[in-house]
């Protein structure tokens, strides 16, 4: 009984301050990586990510996370960011994906790329080759391109590049949603790994809509809620594989900590509702 008392303990102290971080119902978990959705930043510069040639964060409006996006509007143009994995003992997979948005003008090659490689140190030593996700034409819609990728032994960090190859005037690129994960981790829209879904036992539950919109419209509207949401995808999964696999965790979470949060945002929507 005490193994229990301490299990539940421990998975009730972190889903108090995080499980309303819910990732949506489609690969969109950023994983390890900050502002993967490009919402916080200030005018044209994401935040968390380096900006080289003819390229620019832009408001187009509502996408799936937000209204912003990454735009490539020239050759050249790029966005880097280095990913902290921690120091690897031993090779690890991760899932690897985004969505990516190419309008080339009909019939040019041009398409949008987003890149990741591991190394040891930031500009230190590239410890494998590049994996890619690309896209030409998209008929003006967004698609999601995934991998797996795997991290060799000595990585502490991964370099993710968004990009264009056989750039012609005129075309436009642009990248949303940009994750990677350890694989097993991630959310998709057959499965559950987070905390207040594993606690409703199915990602179709009408409370987890209240949580993402509070999500969306307030915690990713600013940085310091992005910085949560980040610290949650971190955090979360072994909570959630954990309360998933237990019944009597599973009902504690859900009464105890996500139904009165879930009530309360329903009463006080009016405030924070778009």
């Amino acid at each position: 009984m005490g193994r229990y008392v301490r299990i539940m303990l421990t998975a009730l102290l972190i889903v108090s301050g995080v499980f309303v971080f819910l990732p949506s119902g489609y690969v969109s978990a950023g994983g390890i990586v900050a502002n993967q959705s490009f919402e916080s930043g200030t005018g044209d510069v994401p935040s968390r990510w380096s900006l080289t040639g003819n390229a620019t964060r832009v408001d187009t409006g509502p996408i799936y996370v937000g209204n912003w996006t990454a735009l490539i509007t020239g050759d050249g143009g790029t966005f880097t960011q280095w990913v902290h994995t921690g120091n690897l003992t031993l090779p690890l997979t991760y899932e690897f994906w985004g969505w990516i948005y190419v309008s080339g003008n009909g019939s040019s090659n041009v398409s949008g790329v987003i890149a990741v490689d591991f190394w040891a140190g930031v500009n230190g030593t590239k410890l494998c080759s590049t994996k890619m996700l690309s896209a030409t034409d998209t008929n003006g819609t967004y698609v999601q391109r995934a991998i797996q990728v795997r991290a060799p032994i000595s990585t502490t960090h991964a370099r993710i590049r968004l990009l264009a190859t056989d750039w012609i005037n005129g075309a436009e690129i642009r990248f949303d949603e940009i994750g990677l994960f350890l694989a097993g981790f991630y959310y998709t829209v057959t499965g559950y790994c987070f905390i207040a879904t594993a606690a409703y036992g199915t990602e179709t539950a009408s409370e987890l809509d209240v949580l993402r919109d509070f999500r969306d419209q307030v915690l990713l509207k600013n940085d310091l809620g992005s910085r949560f949401v980040e610290a949650y995808y971190k955090l979360s999964p072994p909570i959630a594989n954990l309360i998933e696999k237990n019944d009597f965790l599973r009902a504690v979470v859900r009464e105890v900590f996500v139904d009165p949060v879930v009530h309360f945002l329903q009463w006080s929507q009016g405030l924070w509702r778009a």
